[in-house]
């Protein structure tokens, strides 16, 4: 194999084997994207509109994709902290100590929002301010915690990484949305 053709499958340009961990939590992951969007779009129209989703006891469903995610991203940062064959540079280890700390971030801000319903009512977001900002926590600690794990996200799932720009934009723009929704109606309670 000549110098070029064994350059190409060096450093970033190498091709990507994901364990079936990796491959499982990227689609778990994907669920869990895919709930927080369906999740934040119900809200943003129950905040505006007043009617409330029949489907809140799917909310269970995602709090169990999130347990899951939780597990196997235990799991596989444990795989590559320990990867022999292949050590994480002193970057990939910042990067992923970056996910775990937007990600626990992520739990806390989701965990209150929770609370706040429990504690506030089922209604909390839209009757008051402390629902209204932790609800718009969520959202920016979301797109900040995708941002950061895009890249993984779209080479578990097999797409191209081309893709990352694209995938963060549409987030960033879903998570302003729906933090402007909430912030707004915090301050029509004012």
């Amino acid at each position: 194999m000549s110098k070029k053709a064994n350059s190409e499958f060096q450093g970033e340009d190498a091709p990507h084997v994901s364990s079936p961990a990796r491959r499982a939590n990227g689609i778990v992951s994907a669920a869990i994207v895919v709930f927080f969007c369906l999740h934040g779009i119900l809200g943003c129209i129950a905040l505006l509109s007043g009617f409330t989703s029949p489907f809140a006891v799917a909310v269970w469903f995602g709090v169990a994709l999130i347990g899951v995610h939780v597990i196997m991203s235990v799991v596989t940062s444990y795989q590559q902290l320990t990867d022999t064959v292949r050590p994480p540079s002193r970057q990939k280890r910042r990067h992923l100590l970056w996910k775990w700390l937007t990600g626990g971030l992520l739990l806390v801000c989701a965990g209150m929002h929770a609370t706040a319903s429990w504690v506030l009512g089922p209604h909390a977001s839209q009757t008051t301010i402390t629902g209204a900002l932790l609800t718009a926590a969520v959202a920016v600690v979301l797109a900040t915690h995708l941002c950061f794990g895009s890249k993984s996200l779209l080479k578990d799932l097999g797409l191209d990484r081309r893709y990352r720009t694209v995938f963060r934009i549409v987030i960033v723009v879903l998570a302003a949305i729906f933090a402007i929704v909430a912030l707004v109606r915090a301050f029509m309670l004012l």
